[in-house]
């Protein structure tokens, strides 16, 4: 069977140009979505993900109206090819697993995409190592800085010796109560 899956970003936006175009193409069922592509809960796809049975075909008019990123496009594609689905785009001709050509420029996508992400990984385990050989602090820093100590005993001020109530002095002090008494837990122990 082949499913149709169209999407749109706005409800100002004509879904049906791609509802018809899909049809002309021979798709049995249709689902569809309203909704930014960065969205991962997109109810029309879900539903889809679901319905579908291996053999059967997704045709989408473009990837971008199914796949929000590469990474993304990978994960859908090792999902369809698990369940034995077959993915093609109407406007893009080189994505198309139901063919040799296809499926070979769908794995060296694949394969950039892995290639990608080791790069990231040693740059990052790279970067600490330079980091902790510089002796870098990493992290978040402990403690309190000195402008919230300073503003703390500004409010500590104000709550002490002008009996003004704690939440205005924070206010007047510009620190949250929050972060009043965590310095004030610190001080008093």
């Amino acid at each position: 069977m082949t499913v149709g899956y169209a999407r749109v970003s706005t409800p100002e936006q004509n879904i049906s140009t791609q509802v018809e175009m899909l049809k002309d193409n021979g798709c049995e069922k249709i689902f569809t979505d309203i909704a930014s592509g960065v969205r991962e809960d997109r109810l029309g796809l879900n539903e889809m993900l679901s319905y579908l049975r291996k053999d059967d075909i997704i045709l989408v008019y473009k990837t971008d109206r199914i796949f929000r990123s590469l990474k993304n496009m990978i994960e859908l594609i090792d999902k369809f090819n698990e369940k034995g689905i077959l993915f093609k785009s109407i406007t893009e001709p080189a994505f198309d697993t139901t063919s040799a050509n296809g499926k070979f420029i769908i794995q060296i996508f694949g394969a950039v995409a892995e290639f990608e992400r080791s790069l990231i990984s040693e740059r990052t385990k790279s970067g600490l190592e330079g980091a902790r050989k510089r002796k870098k602090l990493l992290g978040r820093p402990k403690g309190s800085s000195q402008k919230s100590i300073e503003k703390y005993q500004y409010a500590k001020h104000l709550y002490d010796n002008k009996n003004i109530p704690i939440n205005k002095a924070c206010q007047q002090a510009a620190i949250s109560k929050a972060t009043f008494y965590r310095i004030d837990k610190i001080k008093t122990t």
